[in-house]
């Protein structure tokens, strides 16, 4: 049986799951949740900065309930969503004002931004966007840290 749309099919190999690269394709894309998926966005979770990952620590320090990189606005993700005062924070690096590799758009890395951010409004969460055009820096970190809290108590 296709682990997809369920039609039965003879696999060419033990480890065959589809019926067709459709069904594969489809299945993957939508995560097999029924949600389309935010792909770029799930490729790029395991490239978690330095920078970035010193804010999640330090929002979890500061904060109850945090989570990095998870899929929960209709299948896109934020790198740290504070549950506690319902904000979205994304980092976001080089990429989204220059090239960095042949196939890399600035202009879909900013459509699928504004995407990114109604999904997250749309759950009642507030985005709050970082821009990280540097290498690791303790202090740049601690600084935008003071000032996100200090947005987030105005």
């Amino acid at each position: 049986m296709c682990k997809y749309c369920g039609k039965e099919f003879i696999p060419r190999r033990k480890t065959t799951q589809f019926c067709s690269r459709s069904c594969t394709t489809t299945y993957n894309n939508y995560n097999g949740l029924g949600k389309k998926a935010g792909l770029a966005s799930v490729k790029s979770q395991d490239k978690r900065s330095k920078n970035e990952i010193y804010f999640s620590e330090l929002c979890e320090k500061y904060f109850h309930n945090i989570e990095t990189n998870k899929q929960i606005f209709n299948g896109w993700d934020a790198d740290i969503i504070i549950h506690d005062i319902k904000y979205a924070v994304l980092w976001n690096g080089v990429g989204i004002i220059k090239k960095i590799t042949k196939k890399h758009s600035v202009k879909q890395v900013k459509n699928r931004d504004k995407l990114k951010i109604k999904e997250i409004e749309n759950f009642g969460y507030k985005p709050y966007i970082i821009k990280d055009m540097g290498k690791f820096d303790k202090k740049f970190v601690e600084e935008q840290f003071k000032i996100f809290l200090e947005n987030i108590n105005d």
